[in-house]
């Protein structure tokens, strides 16, 4: 009988520890946003699924999919839209941004990432990560397909796409 209780209490204590170490305290990204905050994204985008929240500097950021795109949706301190980042396909790039990179001394790196930049008042900017060997860089591109800022940003330098435009 007293075997029976040890095993049952090892059994429990393993259970125990084997819950304990599935426990998401490691998720730093994921914080408790004020319901103002998940009101803004519904009204911006009303079909936003698989929503994530979390903080970067002062900005609350929902990672989420809207009609099957990836976006991160950044608002400030009082719930209003700042940025929004969706990520694109080659074939999605206006067809000038196409031609401007193919022809630019960049056009036989490796291309990483593309991303559309969405403000509330200032122009789209498109958005080609690039890397060759150690060097990396963001190519800003805006939609008539012109280069107007490059920001390197290899090693352990920030990628991050700020709402400040071009830091």
């Amino acid at each position: 009988m007293i075997g029976i209780k040890i095993q049952m209490l090892a059994m429990m204590f393993i259970t125990a520890l084997a819950l304990g170490a599935c426990s998401n305290d490691d998720n730093k990204d994921d914080v408790k946003v004020p319901e103002a905050m998940s009101q803004a994204l519904k009204s911006k985008y009303p079909s936003a699924i698989h929503v994530e929240w979390k903080q970067k500097g002062n900005y609350f950021v929902a990672d989420c999919k809207v009609d099957g795109q990836e976006k991160e949706v950044w608002f400030n301190n009082q719930a209003e839209w700042q940025l929004t980042e969706t990520e694109l396909l080659w074939n999605n790039l206006p067809g000038t941004i196409q031609t401007s990179f193919s022809s630019s001394e960049y056009a036989d790196w490796k291309m990483e990432e593309i991303v559309l930049l969405e403000y509330p008042v200032d122009p789209m900017l498109f958005v080609i990560e690039v890397e060759k060997g150690n060097a990396e860089y963001q190519l800003f591109y805006s939609e008539e397909g012109n280069l107007i800022h490059t920001r390197d940003v290899s090693g352990d330098k920030d990628d991050t796409y700020w709402p400040e435009k071009l830091n």
